[in-house]
């Protein structure tokens, strides 16, 4: 099972190029097994994404719990400027930590 960033990185990234390109996001590119996820995650991770604010447009078609439920066409999802800045300051911080890691690679032991 992945994280919780790994999963909602990889989404807000592909909305985010869907913005930046002009594109509509598409179902087979979005879906728990292109993710490489199981559906139960797939649907909490979308949830928690509408829920913070990063990502609108989603809905869900039942009442029943959200991992049971159907949900609308990713068309009509997008991703907001909430979640472009998270997707920004995510790679800074994944940034630093790479160069921190490589310093530390490259540091003798004390």
């Amino acid at each position: 099972m992945s994280s919780y960033a790994k999963v909602a990185t990889k989404i807000l990234k592909y909305l985010n190029d869907c913005y930046e390109n002009g594109l509509e996001p598409n179902i087979e590119a979005l879906n728990a097994k292109q993710l490489g996820i199981s559906d139960r995650q797939y649907y909490q991770t979308l949830k928690m994404l509408k829920d913070d604010g990063y990502v609108k447009g989603i809905e869900y078609l039942d009442v029943i719990p959200p991992e049971m439920s159907q949900l609308n066409h990713p068309r009509s999802w997008y991703i907001t400027s909430t979640g472009i800045q998270y997707l920004e300051e995510n790679t800074l911080i994944r940034k630093a930590y790479n160069k921190l890691k490589e310093a530390k690679d490259w540091l003798p032991l004390i």
